[in-house]
């Protein structure tokens, strides 16, 4: 099968397939060798970003000559962390061409493709609410972009699905992404933000963001990178290894709690979902194994004062302060207070606008007239901008599809076929719906990778 022919195959090598690559036709080394310079230039990228253009370039020159294999479709695992990094020039990014060339590849792939018809009620009310709410407010070029870029994710997420060799290849390039967001991070001040910290001693927190915009965004991403490495088969022990200390050194530096409680209720998950009836005495041995690493990693002073980790006991502190005064509203960081006035303005709302929604608070466009702030949260941002109606038709599938994956998972044989892309299947929209109880996810397609997956 060709999906497991490629470049992307992370099959432990042993004696014979070390040469393997050798063998291949001259038209697979070319897509492969093309996808390596590709993600290269998007790892320079982020050691060099005065030289974006140039990259980004690169970049595209890669993505064209694998146009007709399956490799150019992994150029979008990159894309979630580096769409708004690789520019071709200040207001171009590289990923608005690259998304035309693989709106051209769906069309050619037609035939083949085979739709998921549980998430069309959901793409409707997102396709509605561009045209309708979203064009009126930031213009038809905008409006357009965001329901394309739903329904190019959406197809993609339906083409991996028949081809279990190229979701794997998937999920390994979306290690690699979050890889390249680090070097971004490590590179330049400019994606790192202080924030204060008055609960704990009026401390200031560095957290590092790396190529995406938002700390809690990004440690969601390296949370996701975590569960991938630990569930992907294929990927040898040493790289395994790797990726798992540079991940949670990553989500560390993002001091993101709400990154490190989903990191915990997902390794929870996927200890369920691999170990079954097992589950409950290794999650008892695990926690006590956890919380006694921890009491002597933080005995030692030399620990406690590492930049990430003086910064996350910071923020600990400070919601530990929060608790014991009972003040709910600043243990939230705000987000309470932040519901509470998006309830109100729902509350106010005419009852055909609570039905149907027609606002813009959304990830990249706020109406500052109806709301001046993100929701901090998917589902009171779905009734605001989808109404109670649009909101159902998106939130019934995703449930609804979610157990029927678990139902299969528990179904089948322990060990079955591609065991680790059903438990990831599982995962990633569950993080949707626990995520989403903190941030805005609508209606960006980079999380909507998602729900759709």
């Amino acid at each position: 099968m060709e999906a497991e022919a490629g470049l992307m195959n992370v099959n432990p090598i042993g004696t014979k397939e070390r040469f393997a690559w050798l063998k291949k036709p001259w038209t697979r080394k070319l897509y492969d060798a093309a996808f390596v310079l590709g993600f290269v230039c998007c790892l320079l990228s982020g050691a060099f970003q005065n030289l974006s253009s140039v990259f980004s370039i690169a970049v595209l020159v890669c993505a064209a000559i694998d146009f007709r294999d399956e490799n150019f479709y992994l150029y979008m695992a990159l894309f979630i962390y580096l769409r708004y990094r690789l520019m071709l020039t200040a207001d171009i990014p590289a990923f608005r061409i690259y998304r035309y060339m693989i709106a051209l590849r769906f069309l050619l792939d037609m035939p083949k493709l085979k739709f998921n018809a549980a998430y069309l009620p959901a793409l409707l009310v997102f396709f509605l609410h561009s045209v309708f709410a979203m064009i009126p407010f930031v213009g038809v070029k905008e409006g357009l972009n965001v329901i394309v870029d739903c329904i190019i994710v959406y197809v993609l997420m339906c083409r991996l699905a028949r081809d279990s060799g190229l979701m794997r290849k998937f999920f390994f390039v979306f290690l690699l992404g979050g890889v390249v967001s680090g070097v971004y991070g490590w590179a330049s001040d400019a994606f790192t933000t202080d924030i204060n910290v008055a609960g704990a001693g009026a401390h200031k927190v560095s957290r590092n963001f790396g190529a995406l915009s938002d700390a809690n965004f990004a440690g969601m991403f390296y949370t996701l990178c975590i569960i991938c490495t630990l569930t992907l088969k294929k990927i040898p022990l040493l790289l395994r290894l790797a990726f798992l200390g540079l991940f949670g050194v990553m989500i560390l530096q993002t001091a993101s709690l709400s990154a490190l409680l989903t990191l915990s209720i997902l390794l929870v998950l996927l200890i369920i979902l691999k170990y079954r009836k097992k589950a409950f005495f290794i999650l008892a041995f695990a926690f006590v194994g956890v919380i006694l690493i921890s009491a002597i990693l933080l005995s030692i002073p030399q620990f406690r004062q590492l930049d990430a980790i003086a910064g996350l006991l910071i923020r600990f502190n400070e919601k530990l302060a929060y608790l014991t005064q009972g003040r709910w509203e600043l243990l939230t960081t705000g987000r309470s207070g932040i519901w509470e006035t998006a309830m109100a303005i729902f509350s106010n709302k005419a009852l055909w606008g609570q039905i149907i929604g027609g606002s813009v608070v959304t990830v990249d466009f706020i109406d500052e007239t109806v709301f001046s702030m993100a929701c901090h949260n998917s589902y009171i941002q779905s009734i605001l901008n989808f109404g109670i109606l649009g909101a159902l038709f998106i939130y019934i599938p995703l449930f609804a599809v979610f157990f029927v994956k678990l139902l299969r998972h528990f179904s089948a044989e322990p060990g079955y076929e591609d065991e680790d892309l059903g438990m990831l299947k599982i995962i990633f929209p569950f993080t949707f719906i626990v995520f989403g109880m903190t941030v805005d996810f609508f209606v960006d397609w980079t999380f909507m990778m998602l729900y759709f997956i």
